[in-house]
C-alpha cells in the first residue's frame, strides 16, 4: 500500500538528479571550459559524418519537412551501426587474441551486432529498425538518432552547421562546414555514392557493408585533409578564433601537456594533474605558457568545486542513514543533534573550525595516493559513502569534513581570483559554489565547532536539498525528495550518495585518439609537433 501521496497530484521520480543543485556549478565551468565536446559526442568522425549527411542533404534531397530529414538521418545512422557490427564481428571471428573488438562510440552498434548476427542470404532489409512508425525494434530510441540527441548541437558550437530563418533542416556553414563536408567525401571515395544510395533503399549486402568500412571512425587518414581539419577545428591557431574555440584549443593543449607529462591517458589524470601541478608521483609539473596556465587554473578550480560538492553530498548521505536508523522518522532537530554530536566526536573535539583547518598540514600534492590527508586519498573514502544499501559511520563522514578543511585551506584565499576569472559560477543567484561555500566558512570560522557543524549540516545541505527539491517539483514535476515532513517529524524515503561530475575529458582524449595526436600512452609526434606550436 502506498501512503503519503497527495491525490491532487501524480508522483514522477527520478534518480541521480543532484539532490543539493550543486553539480550544476561543476557542469556549468566545464562547458565552458570545453565547449563543442560533449560527453555523448564519443567520436571524432562523427563530426565530418554529419555536416557531410547534412551537406548531401540539402544537394540531393533539400525536402525541409522535420520527418524527411529524420527518416534520412536515421537511416544513414542505422546504416553507419551495421558497418561497425560486421567488421567488428568479422575481426573477432578471425583474431587469435583477445585485442579485437568492436569500434567504440557507434550509435546503435548494439542492435546492429544482433541483426548482422542474423543476417539473411543476399540483402539485410533494416528499413523498419529506423522507422518509429513501424513497430520494429529500433536502433535507437531517440526521434532523430545520435544526432538529435549528442551531436547536433555540438556541431551548431563549433561552427560546422547552422539553422536558418526559413526552416529547421540544418545546414552546413558556408565556410568550415562545407569545406569539411567536400574533404569527408573526398576521403571516403567510392563509399560516399554507395552509402547514400543504400541507405536511402535500407537494404544492404555483406559485400556492400565491408566496401563503406573505409567510413569507420577509426579510419581517418594520418596524412588527410580531412584529419588536418579536425586538428585545426580542435586546435587551430587562428587569431580570429572565438572565445569559446579558444577555450577548447587550450584545455585540449593541456591534455597532450598532461599525457606528455605523466605517461598516462585518461580523464582522471587530467583533472587530478591540472588540480595538483604534480604527477601521482610527486613530481611538479613543466611551467606551461601564460594563456595555458590560466586555463589550468580554471581546471583546478573546476576540481575544487567539484570536490567540495561531493564533500555536501557526502554529509547528505551520512544525515540519511543516520534518520534511516530511525523507522518511524525524528524531528529535524533530533536529528540533526545526533549527527552533529557523532561527527563533532570523530573529529576530535576541535574548539573551531578554524582550529580544525590549522591542524591540518595540507599535502605539498594533492594526487598524493599515500598521504592521508591529500585531497585524492580523502575523496576516495568520500566516494565509498556514495553505495546506497551501505551505512556511513561518522568516522567516514568525518573524513568528508577533513576534505572541506583541506579544500578551505588550499583554496580559501583564492575565492576572489577564481570569482574574477570565472562569473559563471559567481554571479548565479540560489547557487552554491567554491566561491559561496568557502565564505560563507569563512564567516563561520570562529564559532563553537559543534555549532558550526548545525548550521553547516543543516542549512547548507538538509535545508538546501529540500529547497532544491521543491523547486524541481514546482518547475519540472519531478519528485526528488529524499526526505518528507509529517507532523513535526522527517522520515527518510530514499537516499543518494556523493558523485563526481563527468567533464567531457574522455570524449577529448577520444577524439585527440582519433585524429592521430594521442596515442594510449603519450602525444604522438604530430600532437608534440602542436605543443611545440604552442
Amino acid at each position: 500500500m502506498t501512503t503519503g501521496i497527495p491525490e491532487w497530484t501524480q508522483r514522477a521520480e527520478k534518480r541521480g538528479l543532484d539532490p543539493l543543485g550543486m553539480q550544476t556549478t561543476s557542469i556549468a565551468l566545464y562547458q565552458q571550459l570545453m565547449p563543442g565536446i560533449g560527453n555523448v559526442t564519443l567520436r571524432m568522425r562523427y563530426y565530418g559524418l554529419y555536416t557531410w549527411l547534412s551537406h548531401s542533404y540539402a544537394k540531393h534531397t533539400g525536402d525541409v519537412s522535420p520527418n524527411a530529414w529524420r527518416g534520412y538521418l536515421r537511416r544513414a545512422e542505422a546504416l553507419y551501426a551495421l558497418v561497425t557490427a560486421l567488421e567488428g564481428g568479422e575481426k573477432v571471428a578471425a583474431a587469435s587474441t583477445a585485442d579485437a573488438a568492436y569500434e567504440l562510440g557507434v550509435a546503435g552498434v548494439t542492435w546492429a551486432i544482433g541483426a548482422v548476427a542474423t543476417f539473411p542470404d543476399g540483402e539485410l532489409d533494416f528499413s523498419k529498425n529506423c522507422d518509429l512508425d513501424s513497430g520494429a525494434p529500433q536502433y535507437l530510441a531517440q526521434r532523430f538518432g545520435a544526432f538529435g540527441a549528442a551531436y547536433g548541437a555540438q556541431l551548431v558550437e563549433v561552427g560546422l552547421l547552422q539553422y536558418l530563418e526559413k526552416h529547421s533542416i540544418p545546414v552546413p556553414t558556408p565556410d568550415s562546414g562545407d569545406t569539411l563536408a567536400l574533404a569527408f567525401e573526398a576521403a571516403i571515395g567510392d563509399a560516399a555514392p554507395l552509402f547514400l544510395s543504400v541507405a536511402a533503399k535500407a537494404r544492404v549486402t555483406k559485400s556492400e557493408l565491408r566496401t563503406l568500412q573505409k567510413m569507420l571512425p577509426s579510419r581517418i587518414d594520418h596524412a588527410g585533409e580531412e584529419r588536418r581539419l579536425y586538428e585545426e577545428l580542435l586546435l587551430g591557431a587562428s587569431l580570429k578564433v572565438s572565445p569559446k574555440a579558444n577555450a577548447r584549443r587550450l584545455s585540449l593543449r593541456l591534455v597532450l601537456r598532461v599525457a606528455q607529462a605523466v605517461g598516462r591517458v585518461d580523464a582522471n589524470a587530467v583533472r587530478w594533474a591540472l588540480y595538483s601541478s604534480h604527477d601521482a608521483a610527486g613530481a611538479s609539473l613543466p611551467p606551461l605558457p601564460a594563456d595555458e596556465s590560466a586555463q589550468r587554473d580554471a581546471w583546478g578550480a573546476y576540481q575544487a568545486n567539484d570536490l567540495l560538492h561531493v564533500c555536501y553530498e557526502a554529509l547528505l548521505k551520512y544525515s540519511l542513514d543516520v534518520l534511516g536508523l530511525a523507522p518511524n522518522g525524528m524531528p529535524m532537530d533530533r536529528l540533526m543533534g545526533r549527527v552533529v554530536t557523532a561527527l563533532h566526536a570523530a573529529l576530535g573535539g576541535h574548539e573551531t573550525w578554524e582550529k580544525l583547518v590549522a591542524s591540518i598540514d595540507l599535502s605539498e600534492n594533492a594526487w598524493s595516493a599515500s598521504q592521508v590527508v591529500s585531497e585524492f586519498a580523502l575523496h576516495k573514502a568520500v566516494l565509498k559513502m556514495a553505495d546506497p544499501l551501505a551505512v556511513t559511520t561518522s568516522t567516514s563522514a568525518a573524513g568528508a569534513v577533513r576534505l572541506l578543511a583541506v579544500l578551505y585551506k588550499r583554496y580559501g584565499s583564492l575565492v576572489p581570483q577564481v570569482a574574477a576569472q570565472l562569473p559563471v559560477i559567481a554571479e548565479k543567484t540560489h547557487i552554491q559554489s567554491i566561491v559561496t561555500e568557502l565564505t560563507y566558512l569563512s564567516q563561520n570560522a570562529t564559532i563553537p565547532l559543534a555549532d558550526f557543524l548545525g548550521q553547516l549540516v543543516k542549512r547548507r545541505v538538509m535545508e538546501r536539498h529540500l529547497w532544491v527539491a521543491i523547486h524541481k517539483f514546482r518547475g519540472q514535476g519531478d519528485y526528488t525528495f529524499l526526505i518528507e515532513d509529517d507532523e513535526g517529524r522527517v522520515r527518510l524515503r530514499r537516499k543518494d550518495g556523493p558523485a563526481l561530475t563527468n567533464p567531457r575529458l574522455a570524449s577529448a582524449i577520444t577524439f585527440l585518439q582519433d585524429i592521430h595526436l594521442l596515442s594510449p600512452t603519450a602525444p604522438t609526434s604530430a600532437g608534440l609537433k602542436v605543443l611545440e606550436a604552442a
